[in-house]
């Protein structure tokens, strides 16, 4: 029988409480003063918290289910060097990192009856998501993940006074140990057989693109009543998922329908800018481009049991700033 919405949300009435320490050891050896090499071992918490609270209608108490903090240990390796390519002064810095997240929050929605399961233990039934029935979002700790990757970045300091920065990453990040998910694409009344509880063991943590690449040149030179400087920066993004179930179709894996695509192609972006600084820097005019060649992916997307909605990144922006200090 479907929860009534008219009594079985109820004031909210949540506590949780946490207590943690966090602690960290980084060790550097200097090779000589342009040159050094660390390690890092350090520890994070995020605290948890308390979904809405509603009625049990089998025993007349209100609850509201908890869920418990997060934990991350990062460990990561680097060096960072300065030194003269030839005669361009050049700096070099890596990094290779791993970070062991522990009993991550995931976020899904469940009917109050299917929350109050889920709460104690009990096998979910997709069934008591029946029409009418109440659907309320729900976090709790669903999986660990593995985080790692390498990340590089530098700077070369090239003649009249043009500077080259870039940085590149290299990141994989997995989802571990979880509990199956009940997938949320598709409603419980309509496709029964779909809504069901799925593992997502092995895939791809949301928004992590495999590889990324920055870069950006920038150069300032006087012009007798001031100075005029400009900057040009790049970045690339490989493909990613935009969520938990990375575009998987369980029922049809070798032809997955498009309503579940989820995934996002590679894209490059370009930004601009240039300014000009009047004398004591009282006066400055900034013209700017961003996204200069339109680039629009989407950003985000709600899929449910009959669309695919989508939200996008900026499309190209321009525009003219003037700062006057007095």
């Amino acid at each position: 029988m479907p929860i009534s919405p008219n009594n079985s949300i109820t004031v909210q009435d949540g506590r949780i409480d946490n207590e943690f320490v966090d602690w960290r050891i980084r060790l550097e050896h200097d090779l000589n003063n342009d040159q050094l090499l660390y390690g890092l071992i350090a520890t994070g918490h995020k605290s948890g918290g308390f979904n809405d609270t509603f009625s049990d209608p089998t025993t007349g108490l209100t609850l509201a289910p908890t869920y418990q903090e997060e934990s991350v240990t990062l460990f990561e390796v680097g060096s960072k060097n300065e030194f003269d390519l030839g005669d361009i002064p050049t700096t070099f810095n890596f990094s290779a990192f791993y970070n062991d997240y522990r009993d991550q929050v995931f976020t899904n929605l469940l009917s109050v009856e299917q929350a109050l399961e889920f709460n104690s233990g009990a096998p979910v039934d997709p069934l008591d998501a029946t029409p009418g029935a109440l659907v309320v979002s729900f976090s709790f700790n669903a999986a660990d993940s593995a985080i790692y990757g390498m990340q590089f970045d530098g700077k070369f300091e090239l003649p009249y006074d043009i500077n080259f920065n870039w940085t590149a990453l290299w990141l994989e990040a997995e989802i571990e140990n979880s509990q199956e998910i009940q997938d949320s694409r598709f409603q419980a009344d309509v496709a029964p057989d779909e809504a069901v509880f799925q593992s997502i063991d092995g895939n791809r943590l949301p928004r992590t693109p495999r590889f990324q690449l920055n870069a950006s040149l920038s150069q300032i030179f006087d012009v007798g009543s001031g100075t005029l400087d400009y900057v040009i920066s790049t970045g690339w993004r490989d493909s990613q998922f935009l969520t938990i179930f990375n575009s998987i179709d369980y029922q049809n894996p070798d032809n997955p329908r498009r309503r579940l695509d989820d995934s996002v192609d590679a894209y490059w972006t370009v930004d601009a800018g240039m300014g000009y600084t009047h004398g004591d820097g009282a006066l400055r005019v900034e013209a700017f481009a961003n996204n200069l060649f339109d680039e629009v992916r989407t950003a985000a997307t709600i899929i449910t049991q009959f669309d695919n909605t989508r939200f996008f990144t900026r499309p190209r922006t321009f525009g003219v700033r003037v700062r006057y200090t007095y």
